[in-house]
């Protein structure tokens, strides 16, 4: 169903822009972006045209002992509007629903909802039974929200029972008692709560959620929207949310990014870009950093993350897992001119890479780190003396010992190291094929002058003389830098005296103690400077 939801003008302007559409939407925002503000003013501006329901993200979710029992009209009229007598309208809403403050207003409304729920059950009966009589037969029964509710209830929350009766919500755990919907969980309540407000908006309505994910587990949120949209197929959903997991989840919703709020109903708003190369939760994330942009290879919560966190406290660092995902989203946030108002970088580890691809790479804006792996950075040398004078130990005695310990490994699996990185190199010289001519003959003369350019006896004595000078040399940095094998941390534990593991754990406590900003400093030694 095509809706036309007016917004404020983008531009910060008095006007207003309408969206025509016929998909949901999703207003995600930073905190303090005025996203709430802007739900209600949406409300405020087309409530005379359609009914438009909101629910805030400030409500209680307190369920009465009995709901009160009233006549549909009554009951619709309480929920929609905040009172049920002649004198509910669209012009007191304001008063009425939201206490006449409709941004920060505690909205009280979970009695109003069940007794709207009661009221449409009750007339489903009251007509079913009167059609029945009319045609002496059987007619029938069409589901009534209650039922509904108690349908996509089993289906979220297949391990509880719900249930509507006299007056009351009963619940049932498996082989558990029944227990009243007032001690439900504040999960189950709010998972009641928005079904039921979204069930019980007319058609044809807009239905505003704010903070639609709030107090709801990850697991559930999905499977509760898409039965809720499912079911809502004549009304227009519109999110307003901070989630970013939330917003992506809406596969087919239209996303706006509302940057800020300057007063006087000016709004600083946009459509969120799409990118086929970039995931929506990535954009998202993007749209709402104010600092330029470092991605690197790992993960959220990993060592490495939090060595880069400390070492670029300006930019924004974004993990991507492999060193490849970092080179597409780098190469495409950079070709994506709807987002220019940030400068994006890529930060990855040397593995191998000659200095041919590490200059190409850099053309496009990725660096890479002196060593071999971002693991090998807490083995360089003024760590390793920070480590020992922390434990008390002889610095120099211990970097002699590491030295000698990478070099007994390294000679222990030398021509696996060897044949790795000339491999790595290979890889590389085949990647920059390409065709001569848009025919078989130039696919085949493209295909020869790639392999030409690779020798691989060439290739391996080459490879084969740097690791040994860097043995040769006992130079520290530069077995860091060829010796690409990871957990180097775990296996050089013992020579500090540390259980394995503990090296790691020591590093971490030292960054949070008095010995941070050392090694800061040590570590920013050996990765690249980025402006």
């Amino acid at each position: 169903m095509t809706f036309n939801l007016t917004l404020p003008n983008r531009t910060r302007t008095n006007q207003t822009e309408t969206l025509t559409t016929d998909n949901n939407i999703v207003l995600i925002g930073a905190n303090g972006s005025g996203k709430s503000r802007l739900g209600a003013w949406v409300e405020q501006t087309m409530q005379s045209r359609l009914t438009v329901h909101r629910i805030s993200a400030q409500k209680a979710l307190s369920i009465p002992d009995f709901a009160q029992l009233k006549n549909l009209e009554q009951a619709e009229k309480a929920l929609l509007y905040g009172r049920d007598d002649q004198h509910a309208s669209v012009g007191r809403k304001i008063t009425d629903r939201w206490g006449s403050n409709p941004t920060t207003f505690l909205l009280n409304d979970f009695d109003k909802l069940l007794s709207l729920l009661f009221a449409k059950s009750a007339e489903r009966d009251r007509l079913h039974t009167q059609q029945t009589k009319a045609v002496q037969s059987y007619v029938p029964v069409p589901d009534a929200p209650i039922d509904i509710i108690v349908r996509i209830w089993s289906d979220i929350m297949p391990h509880r029972q719900i249930s509507f009766n006299d007056g009351k919500v009963l619940v049932r755990k498996e082989e558990e008692p029944e227990y009243h919907g007032k001690e439900m969980s504040d999960g189950e309540r709010v998972t009641l709560y928005l079904i039921g407000q979204c069930l019980c908006a007319p058609d044809n309505s807009i239905i505003i959620i704010d903070e639609p994910e709030i107090h709801l587990h990850k697991s559930l949120v999905d499977k509760l929207w898409n039965k809720v949209e499912e079911l809502s197929q004549s009304k227009l959903l519109v999110y307003i949310t901070h989630d970013l997991d939330f917003a992506s989840s809406r596969k087919d919703a239209l996303k706006f990014w509302i940057k800020s709020y300057n007063g006087n109903n000016l709004w600083e708003w946009d459509e969120v870009p799409r990118d086929e190369n970039l995931p929506d939760g990535l954009i998202l994330e993007i749209l709402g950093s104010r600092k330029n942009i470092i991605f690197c290879e790992g993960e959220n919560g990993s060592l490495d993350t939090t060595i880069y966190q400390l070492v670029y406290p300006d930019y924004h660092i974004i993990p991507r897992g492999s060193g490849q995902k970092v080179i597409e989203a780098t190469k495409a946030l950079k070709g994506n001119h709807n987002i220019h108002h940030l400068n994006v970088f890529g930060l990855i580890d040397s593995d191998y890479k000659e200095e041919e691809e590490k200059q190409t790479l850099l053309q496009h804006g990725i660096f890479t780190i002196s060593i071999a792996e971002i693991e090998n950075l807490f083995c360089v040398e003024p760590v390793l003396r920070i480590i020992a004078e922390h434990l008390e130990l002889n610095s120099e005695q211990k970097v002699n010992e590491v030295i000698d310990f990478l070099i007994q490994s390294l000679n222990a699996e030398f021509e696996v190291q060897v044949s790795s990185k000339a491999e790595k190199i290979v890889e590389y010289k085949l990647g920059a094929f390409s065709k001569e001519a848009n025919n078989e003959q130039g696919l085949t003369a493209g295909l020869t002058t790639t392999l030409g350019r690779i020798d691989i006896p060439t290739i391996y004595a080459q490879t084969r003389t740097s690791f040994q000078n860097a043995i040769d040399a006992r130079s520290l940095n530069e077995l860091l830098l060829i010796y690409n094998r990871k957990s180097l941390t775990n296996r050089i534990s013992g020579i500090f005296g540390l259980g394995n593991g503990q090296y790691d754990k020591l590093l971490v406590r030292l960054f949070k103690g008095s010995r941070k900003e050392e090694l800061i400093h040590a570590m920013r030694q050996y990765l690249p400077q980025i402006n």
